[in-house]
């Protein structure tokens, strides 16, 4: 195949992005990255990137990209490129490409105004290269890679600021950010400029940070030393290589390389990078950690995001901030756990902020009473509710696991001062019971029901209590 005629095929299986998803991220398996991929951006609604000296590109459909091949752009813009962007701030392209002169590769912008013409970004004065540049959301502060012998390791980022008339000369960001390793391919994502840094230069693998860089910085009043860096979690990072990161202005999709699969791919995010990590731990009611449980959030009783915990007993979920999710745990003889949160972005400064919620889930005992009181919709309802059915399932559960377990449960109703009405009342949620756990189990054989009012007589009103009383027995036989 010729180096000219490179035809990356892109097939992204279609979904769709759900309201309160977290990050989708879609491997593309089938395309074959013989020659690497680099310099990835997005502009106009397409996909660019060099590949062997070539400069590819697809338009993006609704996030799609199908097809990367040969672009014209170069011809637009009348001069070879390696990487191009769109400052937000006048609607130019700029864009790198090696300047025969100086052997380095130098900054362009394309201005149209009496025909086509590129002039250089002050490459001269700087006597530096430059290398992936990216604009903040204004268009008046820009980033970009090089490595100079005034920086700290390997290539460094520096930043320039649009003063009225022309880029200052660059500042170094600080060793905040630029470390003894390479610091590369910046871009802005809204308030948050992410890059790809291997820390040290002994063959680490690259990952992506992100660090805040606050609205309205200027050359006057940027405190880099201010600055906190953070790693971005999975599914963005991994244990391999995550580089080359391009980002949609609208923040809703994006185009990465990584080789986590073994070889080079590129791979796709749908959904919002900016959210909320949901950190705990799964305790029993000793203290004692749980590993294996499942836990899982909900919004409007669909799942969003689940996990397992680790050996300690650990988890982590991403969602997007918001209120009204449901936080939920199950695990192997453990009552399942529910509660209402939210996910709170507390802290402007961290592209994915963390909010501590720590969970306790109670053992299945032996031959000890279990009081579930929030079975039933308060009230004279004889259905079982949904957090009813999710408070008995791990019953159900065990039961299907230990046949040789045996179930009583003694029903409790003094909803009313009538005792014949109550007695009416549990005899009805006794059926309803039993035909729940039919619903779930191949039969009822190890399950007793009983009605728990003592006396058919007159009782005195008891607050509206309804209480199932559970108790579990190992059958002697």
């Amino acid at each position: 195949m010729k180096k000219n005629a490179i035809y990356l095929t892109l097939l992204l299986t279609a979904f769709v992005l759900q309201a309160q998803r977290p990050i989708t991220v879609i491997p593309q398996d089938n395309v074959k990255l013989s020659w690497g991929l680099k310099n990835l951006t997005v502009v106009d609604g397409h996909l660019y990137g060099c590949s062997n000296g070539v400069m590819v590109g697809s338009e993006m459909s609704g996030g799609m990209v199908y097809m990367l091949r040969p672009d014209t752009l170069a011809h637009y813009l009348g001069s070879d490129f390696s990487y191009v962007v769109r400052n937000p701030y006048d609607s130019l392209l700029y864009f790198s490409r090696m300047d025969a002169s100086s052997g380095r590769y130098g900054l362009y912008v394309h201005v149209k105004d009496r025909g086509r013409k590129n002039r250089q970004v002050d490459a001269n004065s700087w006597n530096m290269a430059l290398y992936h540049p990216t604009f903040s959301s204004d268009g008046k502060m820009m980033v970009f890679s090089s490595q100079n012998k005034v920086g700290l390791g390997g290539f460094d980022l520096w930043c320039s600021f649009w003063n009225g008339k022309k880029w200052t000369k660059p500042l170094n960001m600080g060793n905040t950010i630029n470390t003894p390793g390479n610091e590369v391919n910046p871009v802005f994502y809204g308030n948050y400029l992410i890059y790809s840094t291997n820390l040290q230069q002994n063959g680490a693998a690259y990952d992506f940070y992100a660090v805040y860089i606050k609205p309205g910085s200027t050359i006057d009043n940027i405190l880099f030393g201010s600055y906190q860096t953070q790693r971005l979690p999975a599914p963005i990072n991994s244990d391999s290589n995550d580089i080359e990161l391009a980002v949609d202005p609208s923040l809703q999709f994006g185009y990465w390389v990584t080789n986590r699969g073994g070889k080079q791919e590129l791979y796709c995010f749908q959904g919002r990078l900016d959210g909320v990590m949901l950190t705990g731990k799964v305790d029993d009611d000793k203290g004692r950690p749980v590993p294996n449980a499942e836990v899982a959030v909900l919004r409007n009783g669909r799942q969003v995001n689940s996990t397992i915990s680790d050996y300690n007993g650990n988890f982590r979920l991403f969602v997007q901030p918001g209120v009204g999710y449901e936080l939920t745990a199950s695990c192997k003889n453990y009552f399942n756990y529910s509660t209402t949160t939210s996910a709170i972005r507390s802290d402007e400064r961290f592209l994915v902020a963390e909010d501590r919620h720590d969970i306790t889930l109670a053992y299945l005992p032996f031959d000890r009473i279990m009081v579930f009181d929030h079975i039933y919709h308060q009230g004279v309802d004889v259905e079982l509710s949904n957090d009813g059915k999710r408070a008995l399932s791990p019953l159900a559960d065990f039961l299907r696991d230990n046949p040789q377990v045996h179930l009583k449960l003694s029903l409790l109703c003094e909803q009313t001062t009538d005792s014949l009405f109550n007695n009416m009342i549990i005899e009805r949620r006794i059926s309803d019971l039993q035909q729940y756990f039919l619903s779930v189990l191949p039969s009822i054989d190890q399950i007793s029901f009983e009605n728990g009012n003592s006396e058919m007589k007159n009782e005195e009103f008891g607050g509206g209590k309804n209480i199932i009383f559970a108790v579990l027995k190992k059958d002697n036989n």
